[in-house]
């Protein structure tokens, strides 16, 4: 029987995937995000200088329609041998299904993985990032088994994963974490991402990426996939999006006015659209004017 899909339309949670995937694929970022979102029990515990993104990809639909986006690889400070794996997984919605089932299928696609590579099996440590409307509501797998005795509870397959509710982050606590780099600006924009007028009001600060800003292609591809996640998410004009960046520093509104072809083509089309519609009007008016007249020739004693 083939998986249910999630009564979202997967199509709706494109433009979130792919803006965090994009941020997320950089180590940086990734680092960050462990450093200023983890406890210090957790990545004061880490070797970053071992720390790469895998190029192994895990993918589960088997609960819903859903992306094993990023895993990293590093280890720990005392040196020891075990690959530490972090699984990013986003979610733009609470699911309907407890999320340790599909943390679980990733696992075991992870383990399964070490196997056929004769690797000792990886310690993970799951991460989710979730900016949904509502709370998320974090609990042991334990709870969804009711009215077990106590000495049952240890055939469960307990384990734990690290969660970042961006609907419980005060924004200012966002803004407040400058050292973040580029992480700011992300979950700021995601943060808001259901809220027109919010986005609108914060585009500055958004968009202003600040002293890291070196002005280079990794730069320009994260500054750039964020305005196209915000401009695609709310069908934003051309004349709005330049309007709001007019007050951006000089370096961040430049690469946003000069985002190419996929910009070029969807206003270009907005353009066509309305100039075809600008003259079927005028079309309209002309033929009016024109019946007017004509009949006004064909009346008795009238001379135009």
């Amino acid at each position: 029987m083939p998986p249910k899909k999630h009564p979202r339309s997967a199509r709706k949670e494109q433009p979130h995937d792919a803006v965090f995937k994009t941020f997320f694929s950089d180590a940086k970022i990734a680092r960050n995000y462990l450093l200023y979102y983890t406890l210090p029990a957790i990545h004061r515990r880490i070797d970053f200088s071992f720390f790469r993104k895998s190029d192994s990809a895990f993918i589960s639909g088997r609960f819903g329609v859903s992306f094993c986006d990023v895993v990293y690889e590093t280890r720990l400070t005392n040196g020891a041998p075990a690959r530490l794996l972090f699984l990013f997984e986003h979610k733009s919605y609470v699911p309907a299904h407890p999320i340790h089932l599909q943390l679980l299928d990733y696992l075991l696609q992870i383990w399964e993985d070490d196997m056929k590579n004769k690797r000792s099996l990886s310690f993970v440590i799951p991460i989710v990032v979730y900016h949904g409307e509502q709370t998320w509501k974090q609990k042991p797998f334990s709870d969804y088994f009711q009215n077990l005795p106590e000495e049952w509870q240890a055939f469960i397959p307990n384990f734990h994963y690290l969660l970042t509710d961006l609907s419980q982050v005060p924004q200012q606590t966002i803004q407040d974490k400058r050292e973040s780099e580029f992480l700011r600006n992300l979950f700021l924009a995601l943060k808001m991402a259901r809220d027109r007028e919010m986005i609108r009001k914060n585009w500055k600060k958004i968009f202003t990426f600040g002293v890291h800003y070196e002005q280079d292609d990794r730069e320009r591809i994260l500054l750039q996939s964020l305005t196209l996640y915000l401009v695609h998410l709310f069908d934003m004009a051309q004349s709005e999006v330049k309007n709001l960046s007019k007050d951006l520093p000089e370096t961040e509104r430049s690469w946003i006015d000069s985002i190419p072809e996929i910009f070029g083509e969807r206003w270009k089309k907005a353009g066509y659209r309305a100039g075809r519609r600008k003259g079927r009007q005028e079309g309209r008016q002309e033929g009016r004017q024109e019946g007017r007249q004509e009949g006004l020739r064909k009346k008795p004693g009238i001379s135009l």
